[in-house]
């Protein structure tokens, strides 16, 4: 690796303007945990367990800031930092993004839901929307604006919608359970239900926001805004935007000056604040309120279907205490919110390494 230039740290802009990577990590972060996991969980064991959700997106909020002060600082991903210290990182992050996300299993659930819903082979659904997403973020000029917009429109779209249908299904009985469970209350336990499947609760925890790789993404995103050093980063364009592109992984350096510190701890403060009320704050909604969902709809009925036939189920019972047309509709919103995760997951290869 070359030695970082040195550049000036400029000021940084309106807190508007700031706004966008912590939506596309949260777009990552709409998958199995917040659509399926914490929902199945507590359709089973109650809102006891929801405070495992408060407490992993917790921990992820302070990762992924500690990742953003890097890339602030610097100007380059972290994968590229990992690989001024240890060569073999950079591979070992590529397998293992292969093996998490090499096999399209979250679009095979959002066609599997699409097609339930609409009609059609889910696996005709799925090349379709596998199709849909390269387009998506090929067409456009650059990737990171595309696929920003894209995240964008997609949780101001699902996240209203889960807030309306949670107030007018759930009781103030329910409400209070919920409050119970953020700290580890149940019906009858406390943290943790007598026969949870480990396995299942850990990995909810462990995906509560984003997860695994994922969290290391906001470095490539932050840089793609031009946040802090990253201003001065070559972007990444789409594959049909013409010419061949060469980028210059490397990032730059600022002195620590006292006006460079200053206009440092102004950065860190503004990313702060977006991180905590997109990422965090949206976040953490979704999650708890989808739980509740799942809880006024589902809880204690026999033979609960597992996986993604467990949304289906949730939705036929949401259709049966409001109209049949609202359950279609919410199965379709939790298709299009696995739609964003993946097309999110599948943006971030194409800056990986970056």
């Amino acid at each position: 690796m070359l030695k970082r230039a040195q550049k000036l740290l400029p000021s940084p802009p309106p807190f508007k303007a700031l706004l966008g990577p912590s939506f596309i990590l949260l777009g990552l972060g709409l998958g199995s945990g917040e659509v399926i996991l914490w929902p199945y969980l507590a359709s089973n064991w109650g809102l006891g367990i929801v405070w495992g959700a408060v407490l992993g997106i917790t921990f992820q909020f302070f990762i992924n800031m500690e990742i953003e002060r890097y890339s602030l600082a610097r100007g380059e991903s972290v994968f590229v930092g990992l690989a001024r210290r240890w060569a073999w990182v950079p591979y070992w992050l590529i397998l293992s993004t292969i093996i998490g996300f090499g096999w399209p299993g979250i679009i095979a659930s959002s066609a599997f839901l699409f097609s339930s819903v609409l009609g059609g082979d889910s696996t005709a659904v799925a090349i379709a929307l596998l199709i849909l997403i390269g387009i998506i973020l090929s067409t456009g000029k650059y990737i990171y604006p595309t696929i920003e917009r894209f995240s964008q429109a997609i949780i101001l779209i699902g996240v209203p919608s889960i807030v309306l249908l949670t107030l007018y299904l759930a009781a103030g009985t329910d409400w209070s359970e919920l409050l119970r469970g953020i700290v580890g209350q149940g019906r009858g336990y406390s943290f943790l239900p007598v026969g949870i499947p480990l396995a299942t609760f850990l990995a909810a925890f462990a995906y509560s926001g984003a997860g695994g790789n994922l969290n290391l993404t906001q470095s490539s995103y932050i840089r793609e805004k031009g946040y802090g050093m990253g201003h001065y980063t070559e972007k990444i364009k789409g594959l049909f935007s013409g010419g061949q592109q060469k980028i210059d992984l490397n990032g730059f350096e600022f002195q620590p000056t006292e006006q460079n510190v200053a206009l440092f701890k102004s950065w860190w403060k503004l990313v702060n604040r977006e991180h905590a009320l997109v990422f965090y704050g949206l976040g953490i909604t979704t999650i708890l309120l989808l739980a509740l969902l799942s809880f006024v709809t589902t809880f204690g009925l026999e033979g609960n279907a597992q996986g993604i036939k467990f949304v289906l189920n949730e939705a036929r019972v949401i259709g049966q205490k409001t109209i049949p047309a609202i359950g279609s509709l919410f199965a379709v919103i939790m298709g299009i919110m696995l739609k964003s995760c993946s097309a999110s997951a599948y943006s971030r290869s194409a800056s990986k390494n970056r």
